[in-house]
């Protein structure tokens, strides 16, 4: 890893907190290979290979994956189903270049009802560039059903709150009023400059030591839902899963959520 990438790194909390959640679901990378799908910062990208094992990098942008069956032990997508048309055929080509009980996994936007800092980044520009996305984000439970014919999803959960959240968007801003109006997507050929490179990284060392309180602060809001969602899946065979339905149309996991445990009457 270059000192620039080094130095981007050690500085920004997200790609530490990605890198980590990363590690703890591939488990040890030698003699392994890894597959990484999506958008991925050069800071992550040079870290991800100094953590072991034979990395390879893609952008997939037309959904297809140019790589023999089989090919990886391991496979990270970031940022990446948002934009894709045909998720669903894109994860069964995943699927067909994971080996035999490979593991998958997925960090995506959790799509909420309602967000606070989302639209305010939208209004100041300095959000997730819209035009490059098919889909705002997915729930756990359209996660699920994307997964459940090739994968046996062994966890998923959200992340980043409202804290957190608010001091990337602040963060974001300071980027673009001093990088030339940079966007959260333009990071990565951003830091292809070093005076570019160098002040995003003295951005990011202010706002580290916010961004630890922020993850204090989260824990408060332990019973909502974060503005990311991670999954972790074993690939098995491929086999279409018919959801069973109750007699009134409701599937088994509805009937779950919505009704009282012990009784058939809802909340």
């Amino acid at each position: 890893m270059d000192n620039q990438a080094q130095l981007l790194f050690a500085k920004s909390y997200q790609l530490r907190n990605r890198l980590k959640r990363i590690q703890l679901a591939l488990g040890p990378m030698e003699e392994r290979s890894g597959l990484c799908i999506g958008p991925v910062p050069m800071a992550l990208r040079a870290r991800l290979m100094a953590i072991g094992g034979d990395w390879s990098f893609s952008g997939a942008a037309d959904g297809r994956l140019p790589f023999r069956d089989g090919s990886f032990d391991r496979v990270v997508l970031l940022d990446h189903l948002e934009m894709v048309p045909d998720d669903y055929a894109f994860l069964a080509d995943v699927h067909r270049v994971l080996k035999t009980a490979g593991i998958l996994f997925v960090d995506v936007e959790n799509r909420k009802r309602w967000t606070f800092w989302c639209p305010l980044r939208r209004l100041f520009g300095v959000g997730e560039r819209a035009e490059s996305r098919v889909r705002p984000g997915y729930t756990e439970r359209e996660l699920f059903d994307l997964l459940k014919d090739g994968f046996d999803l062994q966890e998923a959960r959200t992340y980043s709150r409202f804290f957190v959240e608010g001091i990337e968007t602040l963060q974001r801003l300071a980027l673009g009023a001093f990088v030339g109006g940079m966007s959260a997507s333009s990071e990565e050929d951003a830091e292809e400059d070093d005076t570019i490179a160098g002040r995003i990284a003295r951005i990011q060392a202010i706002s580290y030591p916010f961004f630890l309180l922020a993850a204090k602060l989260d824990w408060l809001l332990f019973y909502t839902h974060g503005y990311r969602l991670y999954a972790i899946a074993r690939r098995r065979l491929w086999k279409p899963r018919r959801t069973p339905k109750l007699r009134d149309g409701r599937t088994l996991a509805d009937a779950t959520l919505n009704t009282k445990i012990g009784t058939a009457a809802p909340f």
